[in-house]
């Protein structure tokens, strides 16, 4: 563990820093859960994201319509 220590002090504030990043990225890597291939706790827990009603859809449908009248402004 010294060893490590001693090359990290060694390393530019600008490598060190990369060298941190590094280690989170791999820390992540270690933590990403793998799929076991059930979906019943996905499913359950993406239902609770959000609900739309017939009114919400019917009101995205009419903006889809509008979507080509939209006036984009000139640079």
């Amino acid at each position: 563990m010294n060893d490590l220590l001693q090359t990290y002090n060694q390393l530019s504030a600008s490598q060190q820093k990369q060298l941190l990043a590094f280690a989170d990225g791999l820390l992540l890597q270690q933590k990403a859960k793998r799929s076991d291939g059930d979906l019943r706790n996905w499913k359950e827990k993406i239902k609770s994201v959000s609900m739309w009603n017939e009114t919400d859809i019917a009101t995205l449908e009419e903006h889809i319509k509008n979507m080509d009248n939209w006036k984009i402004p000139q640079w």
